[in-house]
């Protein structure tokens, strides 16, 4: 198991852990850790296709909120992604991971309901870096490159926020040194902390979408938030 550790001169560690495990998600329960990843490799068929979802360029948008179990299997059954005219191995799969990841999030924040989102992403709307304010977060990027994120000790977070800046100066303000910025992999499973977890916050995972140029580094993303967290 690696772990990525950072201690600020504060004295607070920060500290992201990853395996190749799925256990290593509960981790992110665990006072020490801000990022609990679990690094995998999708199977074949999914990448293929994934690449044509994204070749499509058009909408993939899946926005739920639902308790976990059969409620969330029937609101993904009645969308044109998972609708019953269309089967096959890969969708199959994507579906069952989906809910899969669901029920492991929800178990770990010991909440009842979720909200899940999967959509073709092609612009900067998360490019700056910032913390969310929730208390925590699953994400995956299925396609394209995935989120990067920083170590504590790299962070700057008096400079979080745009103060007036453009994008670009304030990333640098707040990681100073582009040579520590981490990106996660493709199809690893990212569960973080937001500024709302309970004695954390001043902490939670500083974080930025991975910059886009233009729609042919488009990716598709899976959010999952606990509801009532629309953030």
């Amino acid at each position: 198991m690696k772990t990525h550790s950072a201690r600020p001169a504060t004295g607070v560690a920060s500290t992201a852990i990853a395996s190749a495990n799925r256990s290593v998600l509960r981790k992110a329960r665990q006072s020490q850790f801000d990022l609990a990843l679990w690094e995998r490799s999708l199977p074949a068929p999914v990448p293929a296709f994934l690449a044509s979802l994204i070749a499509q360029r058009e909408p993939v948008t899946l926005d739920i909120t639902a308790a976990l179990g059969r409620p969330l299997r029937a609101a993904l059954a009645k969308h044109s992604l998972f609708s019953a005219s269309v089967r096959d191995d890969a969708r199959h799969w994507v579906k069952e991971d989906f809910v899969a990841l669901a029920s492991e999030f929800a178990n770990i924040l010991d909440c009842s309901e979720v909200r899940l989102r999967f959509d073709r992403v092609a612009d900067d709307a998360c490019a700056a870096f910032h913390v969310d304010t929730l208390p925590a977060r699953l994400l995956c990027t299925y396609a394209g490159v995935g989120t990067q994120w920083a170590d504590e000790r790299h962070v700057r977070r008096n400079e979080l926020g745009l103060q007036d800046r453009t994008i670009i100066a304030a990333n640098a303000a707040i990681v100073p040194n582009p040579a520590r910025i981490r990106t996660m992999p493709t199809g690893a499973v990212a569960l973080f902390k937001g500024r709302l977890w309970p004695g954390g916050e001043a902490r939670g995972l500083v974080h930025r979408s991975h910059p886009v140029c233009c729609d042919e580094h488009a990716r598709l993303r899976l959010v999952i938030d606990p509801a009532g967290h629309d953030y």
